[in-house]
């Protein structure tokens, strides 16, 4: 048995890790390094604005659309309430004309005439003596 068997043997996966040695920072190569990065942040900043512009474009699209439905619906709602209130116009006309020239009945007439209510064949006015004179020679009420 020699000396070296004594000893621990250890494999590749249990050495200790180097310490990685530092490179010496040359300022060129740092300056180019950050001209590099700052080119690719301003062409990452140049392509979210494109895609900012476009999505400002697609929503300025959508909001017109929006905007114009809604005053489609808005001068639809209009109309249908102009409709509305021309039919209330005009069924209000309707029953006032119809209360107007309706006929009375026998007991309202008694009611508001003073004289007696008789067949038209026995009225004092269907009497030829009681006909105006222009009546019986046919001339027209207007001159």
């Amino acid at each position: 048995m020699t000396i070296t068997d004594l000893l621990p043997r250890l494999t590749w996966w249990e050495r200790p890790a180097r310490k990685p040695r530092h490179p010496q920072h040359r300022a060129v190569d740092e300056v180019e390094r950050q001209q590099i990065l700052r080119a690719g942040a301003d062409l990452l900043i140049k392509g979210l604005r494109l895609q900012l512009e476009e999505q400002e474009a697609r929503h300025a699209a959508v909001v017109a659309r929006i905007d114009e439905r809604h005053g489609e619906t808005v001068r639809g709602l209009e109309r249908h309430i102009a409709e509305l209130v021309r039919r209330l116009e005009l069924r209000s006309l309707t029953e006032n004309v119809v209360t107007r020239t309706q006929e009375l009945s026998l007991d309202e007439i008694r009611k508001h005439c003073t004289t007696p209510v008789m067949p038209l064949h026995q009225s004092p006015l269907a009497d030829p003596a009681h006909v105006p004179a222009w009546v019986a020679q046919g001339e027209s009420a207007t001159p």
